[in-house]
């Protein structure tokens, strides 16, 4: 090759390798922290989507790390991590701090659906009218961006199916805080144990507790199904899983690329509710047709659950009361989302979830 060929290529890489920088220089990467392994699970999949698409509708100009399985920060310290910038976007618990998040934590109740579209669109339907939940988490330099719910809490057990409070008969069972409350009030025949959620298993496994409120989606990963020989649907209560990003984070963005991540919310929030109810349903019939470790398993009827939500509303509306202490206003997030769940509950009986053509009602 001659000298002149030899300038010409070395030029044309040096060329590619500036382009090839300064398209580097340009890229901002925000790190997503998340307490989920990395697996092919239907929620992962759509977090997968929006990363990507936030990458191609920005052009490139921002792109998402997720770091998995708490790698980044614990998901107890999430709400901590965002307000410090430690991480731009993660999922959070309102509940584990309540204390800063008295409206925010509303979000997290043991009644009304269960239903993961129906928790998820009357949430939304919450902070759409109130402008106090923006408000809160700007103080903790926070903006939203989504948020979804965990599905329905499952009552799994040892000696027989929980399908009413009468069912306990004397057993003792890991339940979340307000059922230990409504249990003492209602004066259940119940024995509650404090056992983190990770040590369910083994805690049933060695007979520690013969029981554990859980959820649908989770007994599969946990394995909380090779462990109980029954399990019983509620319906009713959820956690909503709440996504922030760090204010500084998105003070620092462009507006387009603020209106990128506006844009896709709606959408990102749908797909997450609706990979919820599939993964709920996957448990559910991964449960049902195991032939190693079979499980009964159940769904509430209306009648039934109208005896778990008799004691668990006293306890809700009493606890809404205490968050109203540290801000007047709780009490008033708390009736919206009840009458939001409701609302929601009946246009989905009436006509199905948005994706689908068909009507429920009659089918």
């Amino acid at each position: 090759m001659s000298l002149k060929k030899h300038l010409m290529v070395a030029g044309a890489a040096i060329t590619f390798s500036l382009s090839s920088a300064l398209a580097g220089a340009d890229t901002r990467t925000l790190h997503y922290a998340t307490p989920a392994p990395p697996t092919d699970r239907p929620s992962n999949e759509v977090l997968r989507w929006w990363t990507n698409e936030v990458k191609e509708r920005t052009n490139g100009e921002i792109e998402i790390e997720v770091h998995w399985l708490q790698s980044l920060v614990k998901y107890h310290d999430s709400a901590q991590a965002l307000s410090s910038g430690l991480a731009d976007i993660s999922p959070m618990n309102p509940e584990y701090v309540e204390s800063r998040f008295p409206l925010w934590t509303l979000s997290q109740t043991e009644i009304g659906s269960g239903d993961n579209y129906i928790a998820n669109e009357a949430w939304h339907r919450v902070l759409e009218k109130t402008p106090a939940m923006a408000e809160e988490l700007k103080k903790n330099n926070m903006v939203h961006l989504i948020a979804y719910s965990s599905g329905p809490r499952v009552n799994a057990s040892t000696s027989r199916p929980y399908l009413t409070p009468d069912d306990f008969d004397g057993d003792k069972v890991r339940m979340t805080p307000r059922a230990v409350q409504a249990a003492k009030q209602a004066n259940w025949n119940v024995t509650p144990v404090q056992v983190a959620f990770a040590d369910i298993y083994s805690a049933m496994d060695r007979g520690t507790i013969n029981g554990a409120q859980t959820y649908t989606y989770l007994m599969p990963p946990y394995k909380h199904h090779e462990v109980a020989k029954y399990a019983v649907e509620t319906g009713i209560g959820q956690s909503m899983v709440v996504v922030n990003m760090n204010l500084d984070t998105w003070n620092s963005l462009t507006p387009e690329q603020q209106q990128v991540f506006a844009e896709l919310n709606d959408e990102y929030r749908t797909r997450m509710a609706r990979a919820g109810l599939q993964e709920a349903e996957d448990a559910r019939e991964m449960m049902r047709t195991n032939k190693e470790f079979p499980t009964e398993f159940h769904i509430l009827t209306q009648e039934q659950q109208k005896a778990w939500q008799a004691a668990l509303e006293p306890v809700e509306r009493a606890y809404a009361e205490k968050l109203a202490k540290r801000d007047p206003r709780a009490l008033e997030v708390f009736e919206s989302f009840q009458n939001e769940l409701r609302a929601v509950q009946k246009e989905v009986a009436d006509n199905g979830y948005p994706w689908q053509s068909e009507k429920v009602a009659g089918n």
